[in-house]
């Protein structure tokens, strides 16, 4: 997995390549510690991402937890037909901002 940031004022956008599973997930972690403290929007952007393990929507929700603790958002752009079926089963729809 590779994850490249891009900052504009309290928007960050982070690029993912590759899979969200067991073994990457901490990486993305440890690429997010820190980055949340002046932003108040989140995009993830997954083109190039077509899957993520329990580990991977964990860090997602603990990013969105984070942002909606202090008013802020956070969108998944860029959302494949795989990723949104995982999505859909855990019930991630329900309060995410998804932008196919």
């Amino acid at each position: 997995m590779k994850v490249t940031k891009e900052k504009n004022g309290e928007e960050l956008t982070v690029f993912i390549e590759g899979a969200v599973d067991t073994k990457t997930a901490p990486l993305l972690r440890q690429e997010m510690e820190g980055e949340l403290d002046d932003v108040t929007r989140v995009i993830f952007d997954l083109k190039d991402t077509d899957y993520t393990s329990s580990a991977g929507l964990r860090v997602f929700l603990g990013t969105y937890q984070t942002l909606e603790g202090k008013d802020g958002s956070m969108v998944l752009r860029h959302v494949s037909d795989e990723f949104m079926e995982i999505l859909e089963m855990t019930g991630f729809t329900d309060f995410l901002e998804i932008e196919r």
